[in-house]
């Protein structure tokens, strides 16, 4: 593509947007945000041809040359776009209906070499509409770099779209094959677990475990090592505390401050050394000797404009000072200085390498706000701040590996790995080990190179067994790759052997990885044991009470959807604002929010919501209340609108970078393809999350919905297959222990096949694992299922006292509500109630057309057309069967077996017995070869042995009978007159 600018342009200025050429940047209103490549293309490609018309046709030819993409993928680039561009800017992109767009350039361009500052009069401007005029800009004196100022860094590479893995709930499951289909509301896509930090960041926090959700960026788990270093191993050859003395003049602070970062920093990255930090001292949980080093930094009394930085500690028994004075300029050099000199005391073995640290003052005084954001886990004002100073200071290799962590935590995970990739190039001169952790942390980063993360930590982590920092960090990983039951592995509790910090640490992971394998009363057990650990151990732990309030709140809304939204979740997010971090009281509330029943009308508490999520950069969430936002137009029965929002909030995630999220909005669009019967997409989308191989609750939820898809089409040996391939994912149940809520879910979807197929003692095992589950879905849906097999099995009195006491156990909000009550209905025809199953059906339906969701509908609609021939009512009957066949794909099994049934009864009953063998000849060889015993003897009783091609015989039938012992299977319930087959398969 040939732009109008020269080809040495850095940066653009249009109107009060500057563009970043080299980075992909657009900047405004103080905020910078990355664009991915094809989204800058099409922004270059508009901006470059402005006041025309730019065709979709065009547009694909020139953005997707060569490529196979839906018409969304250029709707979703121009919506991130605009959103990127901001509300005051994005008119400035208009859609021509049924057309294109058309780039409406709001006034003249300028271009630079250097980032610009605010247009002032008299600058020279440049149209781009007219090539010829480009010319350069005047360089401007304002513009020159201080001396301390680097020049700007070279472009960084950025990370495209890849495949993660994550985990997410075990999505409800179903008991009978009418509950086959999913709910369309799933819990929404949360934001990222509780992450650990160290917790000596200003000798206040032993670690750090922000935000609670069901996921976190696998990219961002590699970057906390620092933070996780600051406590830990149970034999180091050191143990150190570094306690800063606050002075009360805030202007003489930040020496003191940027020497605890730095030191933290390169302390904490060897293996020999435990960082403690002071709440751990004064709960009295240090191990063993502790080498407390006091920081501090003051106006020199006589002489103000000079600063004064002292450091103290203890040597041979004998107390130590390093101090230092100099003007404010000259600080950041002596933080570095004394930095080497106390390593050295320390450790003489490790006094070199260490890289500089390359900062001017007034980046340093920056900076001390950056790391005060950094112990607070506010990770959008960490982020604000700390782009902000490596500008200034590029050189400035903590600042961008901390920037890294921070923005991974936002889920900008593109922006994340370009930091770290500069932060690891300019820490290089470390240590060896150092430098190994480092290039751990890269590759965490790297969607590409998960495995060889994995491979990274593990090798640290077994090399320094003492070093319980590699072992936690390590741990997070194998939770986040998918792998929480290795992660278990890794957290034996060491009871009173490790410090405060450390029990709580592994409590918080522990929780992580049972929600991960869909457990949330372990979860809930895990995350109560932190919570009480913080509270108990006094000041210093308000942020970890908070994270073990959190993740019990999230326990109880997964285990109990239908209670009132718990009150933890305001509890942790108050706790969040005493800590200062904004951040954690932001997402506390949007989970709050969501746990909470959703309406179609507007939310102005989302939209605030999603206005400071976006003006943070927090894309995670930005994804959640998207996400919400889908839910509420999916209550308002607005499918379209929903399927649209998931979209958009996949394009967020995949924009920055936030894999998990990717593949969670994945899995909520596989949901969706099975409710709107797309069954090709969801076949697509299921080989794309076994592509995975997570294990973990997204590893079972995704096979759950493998079998739902096979189970659908009638194979159910391959279903029964993939459920119990799905089980195995999850952990083991120690004898005596009650099984998980997973277990229940998997043991009611294996009820379906394990009675298609005829086994029925089998089925009756799993009904009953089914009915013993936590949630009150689960029990009820047992006790559908116990009615089912009780009907087959020909005991219809037991069948119908069942059935009253299911109708009396039904969830009382939809969808599970509609699922069990269309179950209940085509129970009540089974058993010769009609008139009831249609009451039903005409209270549901009315509910149901709105939502879109095209398989609740038909269900109804089969449920209709079964209830109306039991009646008599043939006319209304092929109505709804008609229009059932028009609206279903051709392989719908489930339902097309019921209508072959009716119309085969219709045919008998019309006296068209020819018809009626014909269909029920084909409909045998079907089940033959599917194996549908159930739809069989329906069949047998039909006709007489003989009748139908290749038909069984009266032996086979006999056998088949006392097989399964289903002497109910029958179609008694459609009052057929003279049908004569009952006798020979009873």
């Amino acid at each position: 593509m040939t732009t109008p600018w020269p080809a040495d342009a850095w940066y653009l200025q249009l109107a009060d947007l500057t563009i970043d050429l080299r980075f992909r940047r657009l900047i405004h209103s103080g905020q910078s945000v990355e664009l991915p490549q094809r989204v800058f293309d099409l922004w270059l490609l508009l901006l470059s041809e402005p006041n025309r018309l730019h065709t979709r046709i065009e547009l694909f030819d020139r953005l997707w040359a060569g490529t196979i993409v839906e018409d969304t993928n250029l709707s979703q680039n121009v919506w991130l776009l605009r959103k990127a561009l901001g509300e005051e800017r994005k008119g400035w992109i208009r859609t021509v209906a049924k057309s294109g767009y058309v780039f409406e350039l709001p006034g003249p361009v300028q271009w630079f070499k250097q980032l610009p500052p605010a247009l002032q009069p008299g600058d020279a401007l440049i149209v781009p509409s007219d090539p010829d005029t480009f010319a350069e800009a005047e360089q401007r004196d304002a513009l020159a770099e201080r001396p301390e100022q680097a020049s700007p860094a070279a472009p960084l590479p950025v990370a495209g779209p890849a495949t993660g893995q994550l985990p997410d709930p075990v999505p409800s499951s179903t008991a009978v094959e009418t509950m086959l289909l999913p709910a369309p509301a799933p819990a929404p896509v949360p934001g990222p677990f509780p992450a650990a930090t160290g917790g000596g960041r200003s000798g206040k926090r032993v670690w750090a475990f922000a935000l609670l959700g069901l996921v976190v960026v696998v990219a961002a788990i590699a970057l906390f090592a620092d933070r996780w270093n600051r406590f830990g191993a149970g034999k180091p050859e050191l143990s150190v505390a570094l306690v800063t003395i606050e002075d009360l003049q805030a202007t003489s602070r930040w020496p003191a401050k940027l020497l605890e970062e730095w030191l933290s920093w390169k302390l904490g990255s060897l293996p020999e050394v435990n960082l403690l930090s002071e709440s751990d001292l004064a709960a009295d949980q240090g191990s063993g000797t502790v080498q407390v080093v006091f920081l501090s930094s003051v106006r020199v009394p006589n002489d103000p404009e000079k600063i004064a930085l002292y450091v103290r500690f203890q040597e041979d028994g004998k107390e130590q000072r390093l101090e230092v004075k100099g003007d404010p300029s000259e600080m950041p050099a002596l933080v570095d200085s004394v930095s080497r000199q106390l390593v050295a005391r320390l450790l003489p073995a490790r006094e070199t390498p260490w890289p500089a640290l390359e900062l001017s003052a007034a980046a340093a005084q920056r900076y001390e706000q950056a790391a005060l954001a950094l112990d607070r886990r506010d990770w959008m004002s960490a982020v604000s701040i700390g782009s902000e100073i490596v500008e200034s200071a590029p050189r400035f290799g903590l600042m961008r590996l901390q920037l890294a962590q921070a923005q991974a935590r936002l889920a900008q995970g593109a922006a994340a790995t370009a930091q770290m990739e500069l932060a690891a190039e300019l820490l290089a001169s470390a240590p060896p080990e150092v430098a190994a952790l480092l290039a751990a942390r890269r590759l965490a980063l790297d969607p590409r190179r998960g495995q060889d993360a994995l491979k990274a930590f593990a090798s640290l982590a077994d090399r320094f067994p003492d070093k319980i920092a590699y072992q936690l960090e390590y741990a997070r990983l194998l939770v986040n790759a998918g792998e929480p039951r290795a992660a278990l592995a890794r957290l034996v509790d060491a009871g009173g052997q490790n410090a405060v910090g450390v029990r709580i640490a592994k409590h918080l992971l522990r929780a992580d990885a049972y929600q991960a394998l869909g457990d949330p009363a372990r979860m809930r057990m895990e995350a109560g044991a932190a919570e009480r650990l913080a509270r108990d151990a006094g000041p210093g732990w308000t942020l970890e009470r908070a994270d073990g309030l959190l993740l019990t709140a999230r326990a109880d809304s997964l285990q109990f959807p239908e209670r009132p939204v718990p009150a933890a979740y305001e509890q942790a997010a108050t706790l969040y604002e005493q800590g200062g971090n904004s951040t954690g009281a932001l997402h506390a509330r949007v989970l709050a929010r969501m746990a909470g029943p959703l309406t179609g009308d507007a939310d102005p508490a989302l939209d605030a919501l999603l206005a400071r999520a976006n003006a943070g950069g927090y894309h995670r969430l930005e994804v959640d209340v998207l996400v919400a936002s889908a839910d509420q137009y999916m209550k308002a029965g607005d499918a379209d609108t929903y399927r649209a929002r998931l979209l958009q909030a996949s394009a967020v995630a995949n924009a920055s970078g936030d894999l998990l999220s990717m593949a969670q909005l994945d899995f909520r669009l596989l949901r969706n393809d099975l409710l709107t019967l797309r069954f090709d997409s969801a076949a697509v989308r299921i080989e794309r999350l076994r592509a995975m191989k997570v294990q973990g609750n997204l590893g079972t939820a995704s096979e759950q919905f493998a079998a739902s898809l096979l189970l659908l089409r009638g194979h159910y040996a391959e279903g029964l297959e993939v459920i119990n391939r799905a089980e195995r994912l999850l952990p083991v149940v120690p004898a005596g222990q009650a099984e998980s809520e997973a277990h229940a879910q998997l043991a009611c979807t294996r009820v379906v096949p394990l009675v298609a197929l005829g086994q029925v003692a089998e089925a009756r095992r799993n009904q009953d694992r089914c009915s013993r589950g936590n949630a009150v879905v689960s029990r009820s849906r047992g006790l559908l299922s116990k009615t089912y097999i009780e009907l087959l099995l020909g005991d219809r009195v037991q069948a119908k006292t069942l059935l009253d006491q299911a109708e009396q156990s039904l969830p009382n909000k939809p969808p599970e509500r509609w699922i069990q009550l269309l179950e209940l209905a085509r129970l009540a025809t089974l058993l010769g109630q009609p008139e009831k199953s249609e009451r039903i059906y005409a209270q549901l339906l009315p509910q149901l057309q709105p939502t879109g969701y095209t398989a609740y509908v038909v269900q109804t609609m089969t449920g209709q057309a079964e209830s109306a021939a039991a009646m008599g009512e043939w006319a209304r009957s092929r109505a709804h069967a008609a229009e059932v066949r028009r609206r279903i794909p051709a392989d719908l099994w489930f339902l097309l077996k019921r209508l072959e049934l009716v119309a085969i009864a219709d045919a008998l009953e019309h006296g068209d017995r020819r018809t009626a063998i014909a269909k029920a000849s084909a409909l045998h060889a079907s089940v033959h070869r599917l194996g549908d015993a159930v739809l069989e003897m329906q069949l047998h009783s039909m006709f007489e042995p003989g009748e139908l091609k290749d038909d069984c015989s009266a032996a086979e039938r006999e056998a088949l009978v006392a097989r399964t012992g289903m002497r109910g299977s029958d179609v008694d319930w459609l009052n057929l007159s003279g049908h004569t087959g009952r006798g020979a398969s009873r």
